[in-house]
């Protein structure tokens, strides 16, 4: 996980609880205890402010960054596909998404393909792409924060084939390497989640499992959009995953929270 992704976290999981901002000094002393070294910090941060996700600001003499009205939105569209339960399994309805770019704007076609991938889409035929009818107003709200809102058209319906042809969802999204990473997030907090349940550790310990916890789960939504138990493999972990992440979550936070306060509160004084 990139210094950029941890001071995301940071801010999403507990500065705009407090505010949002955060001096730079806590900052480099939270994402220390995850091991990310003072001059990464300060360049991540650096790097957020010129792209517009944080904006510079001095409180009690100390400087800071709090979130842009940019970075708020970006969070807050990330709150409902990491937490939201629009993005579990859904019905069999899908969405088409058509655009047409001329060749000199062929840049657009390229931010508009790039943020449909991140999105969960997948390339469908004849130049179209696919997705969980769930998506449509995320998608709507993400091309229109780029400017690209005005160059798609989207269908809403369902999927029809013969009875013995496969259901295009197995060839558009790579569904064995999905459930491959859903495995490999619950090998790592299935034991994590059992060993708090048993013998709860430190505020320090709470604070870095739940940063990790979030940075584990957070591809998981985006590389599976909420597809339907109709085209998912037998043995799909999606659900058994996200309990798992939610559980882990909800036994965590009021620990973290205790520390990263804690943190604040210690560097403020020096």
């Amino acid at each position: 996980m990139s210094p950029r992704d941890r001071i995301l976290d940071a801010y999403g999981l507990f500065a705009r609880d407090y505010g949002g901002w955060i001096a730079v000094s806590g900052l480099i002393a939270l994402l220390s205890e995850l091991g990310i070294e003072v001059q990464a910090v300060r360049s991540a941060a650096s790097r957020m402010k010129r792209s517009g996700l944080l904006v510079p600001e001095r409180i009690d003499g100390k400087a800071g960054y709090a979130l842009s009205i940019d970075g708020r939105e970006i969070l807050e569209a990330g709150d409902q596909r990491i937490f939201g339960s629009d993005h579990k399994a859904g019905d069999d309805s899908w969405l088409l998404l058509l655009f047409s770019i001329p060749e000199a704007q062929r840049r657009k076609r390229y931010m508009i393909q790039s943020r449909l991938a991140r999105l969960g889409f997948a390339p469908g035929p004849a130049a179209s792409w696919v997705a969980p009818a769930s998506l449509l107003s995320e998608a709507r709200t993400v091309l229109k924060r780029n400017g690209l809102d005005g160059h798609v058209t989207f269908f809403e319906g369902d999927f029809r084939a013969d009875a013995d042809s496969p259901h295009f969802a197995s060839t558009a999204w790579d569904l064995d390497m999905i459930n491959k990473m859903y495995g490999e997030y619950l090998a790592i907090q299935q034991p994590t989640l059992e060993a708090w349940a048993a013998e709860p550790g430190s505020d320090r310990d709470a604070f870095v499992a739940h940063m990790n916890n979030i940075g584990a789960w957070r591809p998981l939504p985006y590389a599976d959009p909420g597809l339907s138990p109709s085209v998912t493999p037998t043995g799909w972990l999606a659900d058994e995953a996200r309990e798992v992440f939610t559980k882990l979550h909800r036994q965590l936070r009021p620990a973290a929270h205790r520390f990263y306060l804690a943190t604040l509160e210690a560097v403020a004084r020096r």
